[in-house]
């Protein structure tokens, strides 16, 4: 198999492996995991903008939630709008989620439009696609917490968010019947914010996790997350947590 040698992105290095439009999706949820990993240590010393009563109250009871949450499962159903071209692309799949106090796993099965599965420990993600029958494995940084929490809409505080971004309580939406508060974040690191311009959460204000959420690009392009049938600490295997690849499979790495 022939390699292609020409320098990497630092950020995107598997943009050359991604070419047929389901890749490119991917290839998305990648370069938002990448960017949004990137200077997340050193921006805690950023001045956070004065919080609002209301936007306060809502990290707060995000706090408590996350403190008790261990695991997840929902029904997830991933959008990526492309403004300009009018071009929408639309997955679905289940998510899995454990964690404890050193380690986090997460899992997406994904159904429709093809069947492919993302599994994100120890800081890498795997994606494994059957129907070609490969596998890629990706670095995710050194804190991978905050870059699996836009994949997965959990595994983060209130309190860890605002030390990345200025947080702002938007109002009150009702997504599906469920009553939210709408929270906006925008960036505080100059190399986040050249790439995405917000991000948006809605979080159940019974639960205090988010059920939805959608990260706008500077170009306007936009990718929305919904969680649906929402299972908080369910009992799950660590059998679940695994990729059943046959011995045959194509293993890709990004180049160095």
């Amino acid at each position: 198999m022939g390699h292609d040698h020409r320098e990497k992105s630092r950020y995107f290095p598997w943009e050359g492996i991604m070419n047929t439009k389901s890749q490119r999706r991917l290839y998305f949820i990648l370069a938002m995991v990448a960017i949004l990993a990137v200077d997340w240590l050193s921006l805690a010393a950023l001045a956070q903008e004065e919080l609002s009563a209301e936007t306060s109250k809502v990290l707060s009871q995000m706090d408590q939630a996350s403190k008790i949450l261990s695991t997840l499962t929902a029904d997830v159903i991933q959008t990526k709008v492309t403004v300009v071209v009018n071009d929408t692309s639309v997955e679905t799949g289940k998510l899995f989620h454990k964690r404890g106090k050193n380690y986090s796993k997460t899992k997406l099965e994904y159904d429709n439009p093809e069947l492919k599965t993302l599994l994100i420990e120890k800081g890498k993600v795997w994606i494994y696609e059957p129907r070609i029958n490969r596998l890629q494995e990706f670095d995710l940084g050194k804190d991978h917490s905050q870059a699996e929490f836009f994949i997965t809409g959990v595994g983060q505080s209130g309190a860890n968010l605002s030390k990345s971004y200025n947080v702002k309580f938007l109002n009150e939406e009702s997504v599906n019947e469920i009553k939210t508060a709408v929270l906006e974040l925008k960036p505080k690191s100059d190399k986040v914010s050249s790439m995405f311009s917000k991000v948006q959460l809605w979080i159940d204000q019974t639960r205090w996790v988010p059920i939805q959420t959608r990260l706008t690009e500077t170009s306007g392009d936009y990718f929305t997350i919904q969680f649906n049938n929402i299972q908080l600490n369910p009992h799950l295997s660590d059998r679940i947590f695994k990729i059943n690849a046959p011995p045959n499979v194509e293993k890709i790495k990004p180049l160095g």
